[in-house]
């Protein structure tokens, strides 16, 4: 097979998957059955092929979002009545509001941590794992990957201009702290009643500019998600394809691919996949290459950094991805800040090597978390740059130069 076929092949199981497996929501059936479909046939490709199940619950990550902002809406409801009735207590009551609001958005979607999950109701994730041995002993492991599930559609990214979307998220992110700090002065009670109208009038505002984030995610619609992320799932996929078509392995380098579940709901699969194998991961010279929405080439990144800049990525991995763009033709630039995180990030969190590679543009793009992303909205010339790129990283990861 030529190149030309391998990127088809990418790009006609992408849609093949779409088609029988909508709904791929992290976590539900539809997501497990694709899965199981995508390990049934990396068994023509690889030595050993597994499925893991993990417990999550798909909706406490991107749904502190939401909560968040009903808080806010709550918190200055409390505040105007605490100024309509003379009730200081309500102005207090208006700062736990907010502090709770801010403490479930910052410990899930910022820091991407898990603590809601432990009081909500689970659904079963499922992760595949795939290894093609080397012909001799194993010294060095490189783990590519993407993620199976697929993202709830974000209307405010269809709907909002982007000039007015970063007002919102402005105005969300510095509005809590002013009315709390607003409500903390009221809470002293020696200010002249103009003001604290004032003050309740900004609060208001505050909440008004902040509430279309309640409709910030639509549980009820999942996106097809060919872009983000089939692209990564079958990239990976069709480099253990290729090695085994070709009849080709290393010497001593491990070549493996992961499609993780439950990326889209704070990546959940990912991180259950290295808790339960980190002394594999451990072991040898383990790096992970997680890919992601591979659609634009003047957007590809190398992610560094990740989970909203709070996470590092590994040098070693992120040094290994550049060198191997510039050998096929791209000085690949580090991403800048974003709001979110791609797969490896839970990998470094856990003290495994690894970075990620993307393709999509920040601003958001039309299609990220919309229903535009769909198979017919591929990009075959960026998959296939991308897929060089990678199979350029293993070989230099080997070091040994030889190609397949």
């Amino acid at each position: 097979m030529t190149k030309k076929d391998y990127t088809n092949y990418i790009v006609e199981r992408i849609a093949d998957i779409c088609k029988k497996y909508k709904r791929r929501d992290a976590g539900s059936q539809s997501a497990r059955d694709a899965a199981d479909e995508m390990a049934e046939e990396l068994k023509q490709y690889a030595d050993t092929v597994e499925t893991q199940d993990f417990k999550l619950n798909p909706h406490t990550f991107i749904g502190s979002i939401p909560i968040f902002a009903m808080n806010v809406i709550l918190a200055s409801i409390s505040s105007l009545l605490g100024f309509i009735l003379s009730l200081p207590i309500l102005y207090f009551v208006s700062d736990v509001l907010i502090f709770i609001g801010f403490g479930i958005v910052l410990t899930q979607y910022v820091f991407y941590r898990q603590f809601l999950e432990l009081i909500s109701r689970k659904k079963v994730g499922r992760n595949v794992y795939a290894v093609r041995k080397p012909k001799g002993e194993v010294k060095r492991r490189i783990i590519i990957g993407g993620h199976i599930d697929a993202a709830y559609e974000m209307p405010v990214m269809m709907h909002f201009p982007t000039p007015l979307l970063y007002v919102v998220i402005g105005v969300a992110l510095v509005g809590p702290i002013v009315a709390f700090i607003l409500n903390n002065i009221m809470l002293l009670n020696f200010l002249p009643n103009n003001i604290h109208l004032a003050f309740v009038v900004i609060i208001i505002v505050c909440a008004v500019i902040v509430s279309p984030i309640l409709f910030f995610v639509d549980f009820k619609t999942i996106v097809d998600g060919a872009n983000d992320n089939l692209t990564g799932c079958f990239i990976s996929r069709s480099i253990l394809k290729e090695m085994a078509e070709h009849d080709f392995r290393f010497e001593n380098t491990e070549v493996c691919c992961l499609l993780s579940d439950g990326e889209e709901a704070g990546l959940r699969g990912a991180t259950a996949f290295a808790r339960e194998n980190i002394e594999m991961l451990m072991d040898k010279n383990t790096v992970v290459l997680a890919l992601d929405t591979i659609h634009e080439i003047d957007q590809l990144k190398i992610y560094g950094r990740g989970i909203n800049f709070t996470e590092s990525n590994a040098d070693e991995v992120c040094d290994l991805i550049y060198f191997a763009g510039m050998k096929n033709g791209l000085d690949l630039p580090y991403s800048e800040f974003y709001p979110g995180a791609v797969d490896a990030e839970a990998f470094s969190r856990e003290g495994v090597k690894a970075a990620g590679l993307c393709g999509v543009r920040h601003t958001p793009a039309p299609y990220y978390h919309t229903r535009q992303d769909t198979y017919t909205n591929l990009n075959p010339e960026c998959i296939e740059l991308v897929r060089d790129i990678v199979k350029t990283a293993i070989q230099i990861f080997d070091g040994a130069g030889k190609a397949f």
